[in-house]
């Protein structure tokens, strides 16, 4: 959701009850009612809305980008963001024309939305049910949106809509079924529209004719939190597309935990002392988790390839996750998210960049990373703080201790970027013979491997940490080891 969204703050601050899709994944089971499915093939719509007076939308160009064909476009962009995991398709409607601005011409002039402008907020309801009218009259068939769901069949609900209309706008991802009050195109009222059979719960939006907005509006949908700040001195995290981006044409890949929460890769819990060989992200897809429960660190090996274009050097991504920032008290509050960034604390965010050069450049307001210092490469690492003081402006000392001060136990060391794009690094990490657990079976819901020296091949889930090791067998993917999953 772009900043655009400060809008609802305040009339969602209001409702009851829990109507969430950006949650980042904390619920798993509300896919149809408040998330598009994530895992499979999936059948999306773009409704294309031109309003006379503004330039045209280049249809050809959408249509291009919303195909497998640009190696550069949204369905190429999840396709390898999910390891192929998710499969989407998306046919780009017929274009809607409007005539006149559908938002009331005293309270928009120009029919721009400025920023923080609650009487969007009704409006936008009204304009998007009679954009799904009009879609439906021209042709478009509802019914054929819906091939998957939380199980991985139809489940009445569409996989995925879209709006992109030709009008100044940012972007949001509008929960459409939970605040309508109104005409459900089904001969009743309230609740997600009803279109060919098919419920239409949540639209993603963008403005000014910006496709690249909504690969990012879209991640909502899927159950993505924004993950840039709104302190002005301090931009969030980067190297995300629910991050710090411009939404051009170098769109990063989703950061790890947005994969490994999303079971987009191939992830490795960390025990004890491990050497290893990690594979880039794009093609490769392994997340390395040091530390269990709601706080640990993640490690990716990220670079430039078909996406990260924008990224000059190749290194270990690594990030500080806190699972309880912002996401512990109702969750599946939609205002909550709106309201509370969950990356606005430049000190203790949800997901932090940690920086290979232990300055804190992005804490401290650099607008842009320095791939080449802020990425772990050759001769970087990360270890404890002896002082067990708390990172702040007034402790600038980069470690891998927990946010209390507390000393974690986790280390990255020894690390060589390789000219096949590879990177070896040592990985410490406690050895509590905890294994966790996403979910309870599929791909990426176990890890990969969970021990100290691996001993089943890539695929299978093995947590023997060498000899006498056997006895932690009865305490693997326990599930009172879950805290939040």
């Amino acid at each position: 959701m772009s900043r655009a969204s400060l809008l609802l703050v305040v009339l969602l601050g209001s409702t009851p009850g829990r109507a969430d899709y950006m949650d980042h994944f904390v619920v798993r089971d509300d896919v149809g009612l408040h998330k598009a499915p994530y895992l499979g093939r999936a059948e999306l719509l773009v409704m294309p809305v031109e309003i006379a007076g503004f330039p045209a939308i280049d249809v050809e160009r959408l249509k291009y980008f919303f195909s497998p064909d640009d190696p550069g476009g949204f369905v190429r962009y999840y396709g390898v963001a999910s390891l192929g995991r998710y499969q989407p398709h998306v046919t780009v409607g017929p274009v809607v024309h409007f005539d006149a601005c559908p938002l009331p011409a005293d309270t928009f002039p120009g029919c721009k939305v400025k920023r923080g402008d609650l009487n969007a907020f009704s409006a936008a309801i009204d304009m998007i049910r009679e954009v799904v009218k009009r879609s439906r009259d021209q042709g478009v068939d509802f019914a054929t949106l819906d091939v998957n769901g939380k199980s991985g069949t139809a489940d009445g609900y569409a996989d995925g809509v879209m709006l992109l209309t030709n009008v100044p706008f940012g972007g949001i991802a509008f929960p459409f079924a939970f605040f309508n009050r109104g005409d459900n195109l089904n001969g009743g009222s309230g609740g997600p529209m009803v279109v060919d059979g098919v419920r239409v719960s949540h639209v993603a939006i963008a403005g000014d004719s910006d496709e690249f907005v909504l690969v990012h509006e879209f991640g909502h949908l899927l159950g993505l939190t924004d993950l840039y700040s709104n302190v002005a001195a301090y931009d969030g995290l980067f190297f995300s597309q629910m991050g710090t981006w411009g939404y051009d044409w170098k769109i990063p890949l989703p950061d790890a935990e947005t994969r490994f929460r999303l079971r987009w890769g191939y992830w490795h819990q960390v025990k004890g002392t491990r050497t290893v060989k990690v594979a880039p992200a794009e093609g490769g897809g392994e997340v390395w988790k040091l530390g269990t429960g709601d706080e640990y660190f993640l490690v990716e090996n990220r670079g430039p390839q078909s996406f990260d274009s924008d990224f000059t050097a190749r290194g270990l991504a690594v990030y500080h996750v806190d699972r309880t920032v912002k996401l512990s008290g109702d969750e599946g509050r939609f205002q909550d998210r709106v309201l509370d960034y969950v990356n606005g604390n430049p000190w203790h965010s949800y997901i932090s960049n940690v920086q290979g050069d232990g300055r804190f450049d992005l804490q401290l307001g650099a607008h842009r990373p320095v791939y080449q210092d802020d990425l772990f490469r050759d001769g970087a690492s990360l270890g404890a703080d002896a002082t067990q003081i708390p990172i702040g402006p007034d402790h600038l000392v980069v470690s891998s201790n927990y946010y209390s001060g507390q000393v974690s136990g986790i280390a990255i060391k020894d690390i060589t970027v390789r000219p096949d794009n590879f990177i070896d690094v040592t990985l410490v990490a406690p050895d509590d013979g905890v294994c966790e657990s996403l979910c309870e079976s599929g791909e990426g819901c176990l890890p990969t491997t969970c021990a100290t020296v691996p001993v089943t091949p890539p695929g299978g889930c093995q947590c023997q940490s060498g000899p006498g090791a056997l006895g932690l067998l009865a305490l693997i993917f326990s599930r009172t080891a879950l805290r939040r999953h």
